[in-house]
């Protein structure tokens, strides 16, 4: 084995071991679940695992043009969904797309860790948009606009809410801040189950995955990554900061039958 290792070490950059590399690395990408596809990466299945616990209140941070919310709703029609989007023309087209849907509560604002103004990054596509500024990608912002950021805490208590079923948070690098925004609430268990983003725009976030499990582990959750057919719950390894993401979750330990319903196969 040794001696296999020392042949590969020294002819790592001929052409067939980067070959061999480039596809390794493209298995672990499929393997560790790099899929932003709602339908097939594991974030419809936790819905429909969810309903079946009848849940009252959903909080859809990053709501986009309505796409999550429309699903939870069709998966939960009796469940309270409040969406939130900053973005004006984004947030329009969320009001079109969810019109009639009753039980869906459109909110323009975004999350954050304090209740604020700030401006947002624009892009030619819905789905980046992002108060911080990102290195690395292939098209660059087009303009900025001021929107409004809320706390968690703020808008829990401004709402009277006792609960939170379910927290999604896709806020494109955003998912830190607005996890502090609800440190109250999660620190008094006000929240079973968030779902949030990580991948490669931590990067320039600078926040990585062994900050999420910091937080979450100090409060009384446990983290586990979404597979297409059930969540992994795992402790925290260096292996794991690959910034492949793109969805992992926290589930208050207490929890116990939630946990398990979403560990399932």
């Amino acid at each position: 084995m040794s001696t296999l290792k020392r042949i590969y070490k020294r002819n790592t950059h001929n052409a067939f071991f980067k070959a061999l590399a480039g596809f390794g690395r493209v298995l672990n990408r499929l393997y560790e679940n790099k899929n932003y596809d709602l339908y097939s990466n594991g974030e419809g299945n936790i819905l429909q695992k969810i309903a079946t616990l009848n849940p009252s209140v959903i909080i859809d941070g990053g709501a986009n043009v309505g796409d999550y919310s429309i699903i939870a709703n069709q998966v939960m029609p009796n469940c309270k969904i409040y969406a939130f989007e900053p973005v004006e023309s984004t947030f329009q087209q969320f009001l079109t797309n969810t019109k009639g849907l009753q039980n869906i509560i459109p909110i323009k604002k975004g999350f954050f860790k304090e209740t604020c103004e700030s401006e947002i990054n624009l892009f030619d596509s819905h789905e980046h948009c992002s108060i911080y500024d990102f290195e690395g990608l292939a098209t660059s912002a087009e303009q900025k606009q001021t929107i409004e950021l809320v706390s968690g805490d703020d808008f829990i208590k401004e709402n009277n809410i006792d609960s939170i079923d379910f927290l999604k948070l896709d806020v494109e690098g955003a998912e830190f801040d607005a996890l502090l925004g609800f440190e109250k609430a999660i620190k008094r268990g006000v929240v079973k189950l968030i779902q949030f983003e990580y991948g490669y725009i931590n990067i320039s976030t600078k926040k990585l995955l062994i900050d999420y499990y910091q937080f979450f582990e100090a409060h009384g959750y446990l983290v586990g990554k979404v597979f297409p057919k059930n969540v992994e719950f795992r402790d925290y390894h260096f292996k794991h900061e690959d910034f492949i993401g793109p969805n992992f979750v926290a589930v208050k330990k207490s929890e116990t039958a939630l946990i398990n319903l979403l560990s399932k196969s």
